[in-house]
């Protein structure tokens, strides 16, 4: 998404048949009350409606519903478009370079 030239969010978007996933976004601080996010959300269901997806995956959820959790709002955004929580068997690393993945842990964790 851009506002004057500026690039103020990004996403990549997954197609596989009639599956869509939504699979990683960022934006920027500035200008957070344009939303640029839920602009980029919906121009990809947009697509996705238009390819024929029978599946748009936002991905992961929080696994609990206590009110302190930062991650309730995403919860909230996410089914908030009329989905559903789906359980599927997971996500795993499988690091193609064992001795970088290794010394990145310890940073990851803290992020």
């Amino acid at each position: 998404m851009y506002a004057d030239s500026e690039v103020l969010a990004a996403a990549t978007m997954l197609t596989v048949g009639e599956h869509v996933w939504y699979s990683y976004g960022a934006s920027i601080s500035r200008m957070r009350e344009v939303q640029p996010n839920n602009a980029i959300q919906w121009r990809m269901l947009s697509d996705a409606y238009e390819f024929g997806a029978a599946v748009y995956d936002f991905r992961g959820i929080t696994g609990t519903l206590e009110e302190d959790n930062h991650l309730l709002r995403l919860l909230r955004f996410k089914v908030g478009t009329g989905g559903q929580a789906v359980e599927y068997l997971g996500e795993w690393d499988y690091p193609l370079n064992k001795v970088l993945h290794k010394a990145l842990g310890p940073y990851m964790s803290r992020r």
